[in-house]
């Protein structure tokens, strides 16, 4: 804005030189003419009207050439009445030589064209500081971002200062690089885990497969050298009726866990505090027929906020499940909300982890009886991530397992 007054005052004073240049240049090529028309009429008393016009040249005072009154002002006389009139006499144009006509026209075209040009050439300049102080520098900046998303690059940081629209702009691509990138590193942690799901599906199912080809030779072996006993062949179709279970149970599982991968998050506001405390009581019915103590603790703020109950309850009933089958006396759960992330932590005095290694992994369990193929672990995670959280396992300084689940709330 100062830029366009600053721009409007400098073309208006250059224009108004340059009229009262060409102004004063025509007045040098035909200056005023100093020569006036003296008009005398005098009117009768019968009526008569007798008129007379005398030429004066005025150089330097004028002299008295008669009595002179106002124009149109009368005085009355003996003989008449008598009016006087002065007339300027205008230069003229025809009189000028050819070369003094074209310089008087050449000043007439510049005293309209020099104001259009002036502003023209004001108009462009302020245009170019504009665009190199005002647009240039965030076009630049969102230039480069845009270079960086096409090479598939989003570790960069958009930085402008500027508060007018397109700093906003500027902040608003910088929101959006944020959401792309974390939207990309989510989608890179869901390929990883996928990854990690077809190798352990490959390796899980490598050794009951393994077990059911070793029955097969060893059948077909006995069979061969007439040693296949009814004591044998039996024990062989039990144990690959074993197998062939378990293999149907892990089956089942996939197809119930891409099930839950297809759960959508339904968000609700309700009262944290209280609606977490309704969830603790209901949780510990599932401590009435055991021996094990359950705790748990608030550490959040009275308020409102919007979560996905049902789910946040699903994740919190496997994890105790879990908890149950490895507690001696005590299961604790703690709830913290920081910086709009709900996390719940489930503590127990087990035995604790023994293979943390595996704690990014899909699928967690450490059941050797192959009853419990760590699903309700990988049921948790899932949601977890799908309510833009995830889960973390360790153990606790002494004894037990700890499993912690967050959530993001608004």
């Amino acid at each position: 804005m100062n830029a366009v007054t600053v721009t409007m005052l400098i073309v208006f004073l250059c224009s108004s030189l340059a009229v009262f240049g060409c102004y004063r240049f025509q007045k040098h090529i035909l200056p005023d003419s100093n020569e006036v028309w003296l008009t005398q009429q005098t009117t009768a008393p019968e009526g008569t009207v007798t008129e007379t016009k005398m030429r004066y040249v005025l150089d330097g005072s004028p002299e008295p050439f008669g009595q002179l009154v106002t124009d149109g002002q009368e005085r009355g006389e003996s003989q008449g009445q008598t009016s006087y009139m002065i007339e300027r006499i205008e230069s003229s144009y025809s009189m000028l030589s050819s070369k003094a006509k074209m310089a008087y026209r050449a000043s007439q075209i510049c005293m309209v064209l020099l104001p259009f040009l002036f502003a023209v050439i004001g108009t462009t300049l302020c245009a170019w500081w504009f665009y190199r102080r005002v647009l240039e520098p965030p076009i630049t900046v969102l230039m480069d971002a845009t270079a960086h998303i096409q090479d598939r690059d989003l570790n960069f940081q958009i930085t402008f200062g500027g508060q007018n629209e397109l700093g906003q702009l500027c902040t608003a691509f910088e929101k959006m690089r944020q959401t792309l990138y974390e939207n990309n590193r989510r989608m890179w942690s869901m390929l990883e885990e996928r990854r990690t799901l077809q190798a352990s599906v490959a390796h899980d199912l490598r050794n009951p497969i393994a077990i059911m080809t070793g029955y097969v030779e060893y059948l077909q072996e006995n069979n061969k050298a007439g040693t296949l006993t009814e004591e044998k062949l039996e024990k062989a179709l039990s144990n690959l009726g074993i197998t062939a279970e378990r293999m149907g149970r892990y089956t089942d599982t996939m197809r119930d866990l891409g099930a839950i991968e297809e759960t959508e998050v339904h968000r609700r506001e309700a009262e944290l505090h209280d609606f977490l405390q309704h969830m603790a009581d209901s949780l510990s019915l599932l401590f009435q027929n055991t021996q094990v103590h359950f705790s748990y603790e608030f550490h959040v703020p009275k308020g409102r906020a919007v979560l996905d109950g049902e789910l946040l309850y699903r994740v919190l009933e496997n994890l105790i499940s879990n908890a149950l089958r490895f507690a001696e006396r005590e299961i604790g759960l703690t709830f913290c909300l920081e910086h709009g992330i709900l996390s719940a932590t489930v503590t127990d005095d087990g035995p604790g982890f023994k293979l943390l290694q595996k704690k990014t992994a899909l699928f967690y369990s450490e059941d050797t009886s192959g009853q419990h193929l760590g699903l309700g672990l990988a049921v948790s995670r899932v949601l977890c991530q799908k309510h833009g959280g995830t889960i973390e396992l360790s153990n606790q300084p002494l004894h037990g397992a700890c499993v912690k689940a967050s959530i993001a709330v608004k």
